[in-house]
């Protein structure tokens, strides 16, 4: 069997754990791109799930949020969250592009979506073409407090059919 490893996904969100998954997956992509004598570039996906978070109006009447309006909805504060969130995520991994974008043979995308971030990452390596998943053991949800998986690489790894490849 020989295995056509053209898309690599790396569920990102800025953690040394996808940190250390996003530079296995550009360097296992460049081992690749020199060992294959048609050298296909290998894209890397970096996917980043914005998760949906629970928001009270008395913890949203307690945030500073800058809003042209004096009292913004519980609506336009959960936009300001996501916006904030997608922005500071996107500068990031645009450097991520940029950090890596002379190496042969490999191409960074990013991508944004929104909701729980496994279902988020089964969902799109099922409807999309995923050769690899490289992932992060834990994320910034926290560490377990035993040297176990993370909830999210847990459910990723039961869920997809696909080879993936968990780093610590």
């Amino acid at each position: 069997m020989r295995l056509d490893l053209r898309v690599i996904l790396v569920p990102y969100d800025a953690s040394n754990f996808s940190e250390n998954a996003l530079e296995y997956a550009v360097y296992l992509a460049k081992a690749i791109f020199l060992g294959d004598p048609k050298k296909r570039i290998i894209k890397i996906v970096m996917l980043h799930v914005v998760q949906e978070i629970p928001f009270t109006k008395t913890l949203l009447g307690k945030m500073k949020i800058k809003s042209e309006d004096d009292n913004p909805s519980l609506n336009e504060h959960a936009n300001s969250i996501y916006l904030e969130t997608k922005t500071l995520m996107q500068k990031d991994m645009n450097e991520k592009k940029k950090a890596y974008k002379s190496i042969d043979g490999v191409k960074l995308e990013s991508i944004f979506l929104y909701g729980d971030p496994a279902n988020q990452i089964i969902d799109y390596s099922n409807n999309n073409r995923v050769d690899l998943i490289v992932m992060g053991s834990n994320g910034l949800q926290g560490i377990a407090k035993f040297k176990g998986l993370g909830s999210v690489s847990r459910k990723v790894s039961e869920a997809v059919s696909r080879p993936m490849t968990i780093i610590r």
